[in-house]
């Protein structure tokens, strides 16, 4: 344990707001701080740098880029929640992580197996799409700050980052003549030499030494010196894989030496190609996640083959089913698909009253038309849950019965546990059947388990290829682990299905967004403001867009939404369920966290949570968008600790 040494003057200047408890690391930019925040309620990290880098940056230059820097919100990067200066000194916070480092990693364990350096490389290269996406270049990616946390990796310390577009407003430049940031050993040609511009290929040229050091044990240069170190990254050859570890692919070796390239030119062109090259070559080896049920069952089946009444009950109950199956996923003529399905389904359950998988394929149809708003919608919940009931009182050995009665519990009596319980039993009863590994993905979602959550959408998935719905599901999950690039590959496969869907427009804006696909994204916020009849907005996010650059259009763009939604939550209840879309409240807290409106973002989780408390969970868990920035509000913590979320603190 490292004892205090940073100026006493520092500690009291903070101590009004923070209990600075003990020192945990210190490097060539300065010292971090483990420190309890009062206000937040919770342990946080504070870097506080060095004295000269301190007065290199520059106390108003420094304020401007953490402004700036601290909008990065995305669940591979840990964020900013404050900074300043202190006794001469300039801080920034950042939650404090309970995961061991990267660098502590290697010291513990040695070099790590390809398989877990690759995805390593994989979630860095995710972070690094976004806040390239941004603007911003990071300039110390290193194995100290990166974090290996709940089987994913985290990119930390954005401190000392660059904003690259200096045409832009919202940029700046944290390097200062005769001082050169970053750390030397994982320090690109081009920012060792003090380049005057950098981009986002020098994070990449980081990433491949760090890349290099994970399958090693040691960075790709080293020295006696720090000049023969910068020596070896300016003009060395990149030291052979393949001869320090024999059993790595040559493919592999490849990879990480083109990330090594001395001519940025000669690396990948962003991080976003970086993933596409990683996503494809994890095709290549058809890895993927193994498929099985969240509990298997004995191998002697708990819902044999269902015996129909007469053959003309089966075919108007598979009539009816294939319908509604059809209509779920939204589009052109699903109204007149449920209304077909619930004629069939109505028919079978007059040749066939007490046939329970009749009555719940009903009691969805019903269901569906009454959040579709194609019926009035609380006489269409009350209806589905009264058949619910009567079919698992028939007969409770049917999975779709348990399924539909754990999605009533989890969206509309805010029952969060025997929803649960309701659709793990679904899957135990029926583990082949889509709907019901769906929904279970959903639940597992809302409760943190993204990686069982991410097994039963992939199950889903296999099991209804050709269900638009089944599709976002995954998107969700893969969007809630910050794997951006690899979510835009099942939204597309949605609206290859069903183009005009606008959950998966919504969801693929903001994912090529996110990892830095700025052209795709502008397409897919077109077509959706198209979709929702405003022409006239779309063009004027093409024409924004087209004098001054994506992220600038994208802000007021979002500005525009934003101020609409409030004005019309004066006129209507913010808190009332929407058949068709979502409450305005929730809609609120969405644009407002893209616009990075933190605090008018947590005042709306608040007063939604006052109004339906049981809704809380699912609003902080389960809605599109990076909760990262909601952290440095001190509601944010209570709100967790209310909702049983404590283990996200």
């Amino acid at each position: 344990m490292s004892t205090l040494s940073v100026p006493q003057e520092l500690v009291s200047s903070l101590a009004s707001r923070f209990k600075i408890q003990r020192e945990l690391g210190r490097g060539g930019m300065g010292a971090v701080l483990l420190a309890h925040d009062t206000s937040l309620g919770r342990p946080v990290a504070i870097k506080v740098l060095s004295a000269e880098a301190s007065q290199a940056v520059g106390a108003d230059r420094f304020a401007r880029e953490i402004q700036l820097t601290a909008r990065l919100v995305h669940p591979n990067i840990v964020p900013l929640f404050d900074s300043g200066e202190a006794g001469g000194s300039l801080y920034y916070v950042m939650p404090f992580i309970e995961g061991e480092t990267l660098r502590s990693r290697l010291d513990q364990e040695g070099p790590r197996p390809v398989a877990e350096v690759m995805r390593i490389v994989a979630d860095l290269a995710e972070a690094l799409a976004y806040a390239h996406s941004q603007g911003i270049v990071h300039r110390d990616l290193k194995p100290e700050n990166a974090f290996w946390y709940g089987g994913r990796t985290l990119l930390a310390d954005f401190g000392i980052a660059k904003h690259t577009d200096s045409t832009s407003p919202r940029t700046g430049n944290l390097t200062t003549a005769g001082m050169i940031m970053g750390t030397l050993a994982y320090m690109s040609p081009e920012q060792g030499t003090g380049a005057d511009h950098i981009d986002g290929r020098s994070d990449l040229y980081s990433l491949g030494c760090v890349a290099f050091e994970l399958l090693t044990g040691q960075p790709p240069f080293t020295g006696p010196n720090p000049m023969a170190v910068l020596a070896g990254h300016l003009t060395g050859p990149v030291p052979s894989l393949l001869a320090a570890r024999s059993e790595i692919e040559p493919a592999v070796a490849t990879f990480v030496e083109r990330l090594l390239a001395k001519d940025p030119n000669d690396r990948p062109a962003t991080a976003s190609v970086l993933l596409e090259e990683l996503r494809a070559a994890e095709t290549r080896r058809g890895e993927a996640v193994p498929v099985t049920p969240i509990n298997p069952m004995p191998s002697k089946p708990v819902c044999p083959e269902p015996c129909w009444e007469s053959p003309e009950v089966k075919q108007q109950y598979e009539k009816g089913r294939t319908l509604y199956m059809s209509a779920v996923q939204g589009g052109a003529g699903s109204r007149d698909k449920l209304e077909l399905a619930r004629i069939y389904l109505e028919k079978a359950q007059t040749m066939a009253p007490e046939n329970a998988r009749i009555l719940i394929a009903l009691a969805d149809v019903h269901h569906v038309l009454g959040i579709r708003g194609f019926t009035d919608m609380r006489e269409a919940i009350r209806k589905a849950k009264e058949m619910q009931l009567q079919a698992l009182a028939l007969d409770e050995s049917i999975g779709e019965v348990h399924s539909s009665l754990g999605v009533t519990f989890l969206y509309w009596e805010d029952d969060v546990e025997t929803a649960g319980v309701e659709l793990k039993r679904a899957v135990e009863l029926n583990p082949e059947e889509a709907m019901c590994r769906r929904h279970m993905g959903s639940w597992l979602k809302i409760m943190g388990r993204l990686d069982e959550a991410l097994v039963e959408m992939r199950a889903a998935v296999r099991l209804a290829p050709r269900a638009p719905f089944i599709h976002v599901g995954l998107a969700d999950v893969l969007m809630a682990l910050g794997r951006y690039d690899e979510a835009t590959g099942p939204l597309r496969d949605a609206l290859r299905l069903s183009p005009q869907y606008e959950a998966a427009l919504e969801r693929l804006e903001m994912s090529c967004h996110r990892a830095g696909r700025h052209e795709e994204a502008l397409d897919a916020r077109r077509i959706l403001l198209n979709i929702r009849g405003e022409a006239e907005t779309a063009a004027r996010l093409a024409a924004d867009t087209e004098a001054e650059g994506w992220l600038v259009a994208r802000d007021h763009d979002l500005r525009r939404e934003l101020n609409a939604l409030l004005e019309l939550a004066e006129r209507e209840d913010p808190f009332q369920d929407r058949a068709g879309s979502r409450q305005l409240s929730d809609r609120i807290v969405i644009v407002a966290a893209e616009l990075g409106e933190w605090t008018l973002a947590m005042d709306w989780v608040e007063r939604a949570y006052l109004r339906r408390p049981g809704r809380l969970r699912r609003v902080l868990t389960d809605l599109p968008y990076d909760r990262g920035g909601l952290a440095v509000d001190p509601r944010y913590a209570r709100l967790l600790r209310t909702a049983g979320l404590e283990d996200r603190l």
